[in-house]
């Protein structure tokens, strides 16, 4: 890959750039007035710049692991197997951008609790979950660069119309939530027929970790919430905070099944 050692370089400065933006925002109320967004996640809003500082700081654990993906790819950890994620330097620095993201999106929600920061969150979710089902169609269909781009883009769009839809829905309270589920079991579908359709070599057991991780955290952003025995709003022990983490570890595995990605000897 060229550049591959600016790899690393750039996500360093993605996370600063993006960080930065995001303690400004807050310090200068860029974000706007608090309406409660995000107030459901069980975590009382404490008087300050940050009104959730458990569910805003946890959300370090994405930036932590993009930069951990950028570092890796950087030092040619899994240059033995060729695939986009070794080869393709847009590939790399995109993905690991696009979790590098979810960390500040989140947070200006959480430290905010405002209408912007609520947008900003639900957006870092819907690239990921976009970036996932493209590519594992692209995989699939062995579309050029420009398709999966085309897919990238159309999903967003469709999820940012979804989410004009406000009204509670049960179990994931919001239409947004739901397509991006939508989207990420269109992934789940597509990587299962990759791997046992078209029978693209790679490491199985890392989308199956990705994926456990990934329900575990759905199953305690569930049991969580305001009216849930286990939540205790004056604590710094917060299940969507764990939600935070847990997710940021399936990113991860996500990425190590991506980047296990091979040709079969």
């Amino acid at each position: 890959m060229k550049n591959q050692k600016s790899v690393f370089t750039i996500a360093v400065g993605m996370a600063i750039a993006l960080l930065s933006l995001f303690f400004l925002a807050v310090v200068n109320g860029w974000f706007g007035p608090s309406t409660d967004v995000g107030g459901q996640f069980c975590e009382e809003a404490r008087a300050g710049l940050i009104k959730q500082p458990a569910n805003t700081w946890s959300n370090f654990g994405f930036v932590f692991v993009g930069l951990l993906m950028a570092w890796q790819i950087a030092q040619g950890t899994f240059g033995q197997n060729k695939n986009r994620f070794t080869q393709s330097f847009f590939t790399a620095v995109f993905f690991s951008s696009l979790v590098i993201f979810l960390g500040p999106g989140s947070m200006a929600m959480h430290a905010t609790e405002t209408e912007i920061g609520g947008e900003l969150d639900m957006l870092s979710m819907y690239l990921v979950a976009s970036f996932a089902a493209s590519y594992s169609l692209q995989r699939f269909y062995a579309w050029k660069n420009s398709t999966f781009a085309i897919s990238f883009v159309l999903m967003v769009l469709i999820c940012e119309v979804v989410g004009l839809y406000h009204e509670p829905l049960p179990i994931i309270d919001y239409a947004g939530n739901a397509i991006f589920g939508f989207f990420l079991t269109v992934t789940c579908v597509f990587e299962m027929l990759n791997s046992y359709v078209r029978k693209i070599t790679l490491e199985r057991k890392y989308g199956y970790y990705s994926l456990g991780f990934l329900l575990l955290a759905f199953f305690i952003w569930n049991i969580w919430k305001d009216t849930s025995p286990l939540c205790d709003p004056g604590s710094l022990i917060q299940g969507h905070a764990m939600w935070h983490l847990l997710d940021a570890v399936a990113a991860y595995f996500l990425f190590r099944f991506y980047a296990s990605e091979h040709s079969a000897k």
